[in-house]
């Protein structure tokens, strides 16, 4: 049988506010031992997401895209976009304005294989699971990896030995 979304994901969830401090994500961070936190507004629906990775900006000076001069007109080699989101980060002070605003969901029904696929092409290690943008819960790589555990760990024969 198919696992869904929400067969597996975690329903105790750990979320911020927009106006919740680096400092407190910080310490929810390694209170919880967690890698994602959900930005929800006063009606539980889901406006961003904050992972660790996010706060390792906090860290990480922005590199500035090389570029070219050509008859005065500066031609950039990266992603300025890249850039401008970094340094942002670099100064952020409350979840809102670190968090990632277009955030990857899921609903409820969405299979396991679904996700997975998702968290590997996107590079993901968390998901939302939502209802009408509300959130229900969260489903992290390890939320996949432990009903695969259950579902072929446990059936595995005894290693031979000679």
């Amino acid at each position: 049988m198919t696992k869904t979304a929400a067969d597996i994901m975690e329903k105790n969830v750990i979320t911020a506010k927009k106006d919740t401090t680096i400092f407190d994500l910080v310490d929810m961070f390694v209170e919880h031992n967690i890698s994602a936190i959900p930005v929800v507004d006063d009606d539980n629906t889901v406006i961003g997401i904050v992972t660790d990775a996010d706060l390792l900006y906090k860290e990480v000076k922005p590199h500035v895209p090389q570029y070219v001069n050509l008859l005065g007109a500066n031609i950039y080699y990266g992603n300025l976009k890249e850039y401008e989101q970094g340094f942002k980060k670099l100064f952020a002070c409350t979840a809102g304005q670190l968090m990632t605003k277009k955030v990857v969901m899921a609903g409820p029904d969405a299979t396991m294989e679904d996700l997975a696929s998702v968290m590997v092409a996107e590079h993901l290690k968390s998901i939302p699971i939502v209802k009408d943008k509300k959130l229900l819960g969260l489903v992290e790589r390890k939320c996949i990896l432990k009903q695969l555990y259950t579902e072929y760990g446990e059936d595995d024969p005894e290693p031979q030995t000679t």
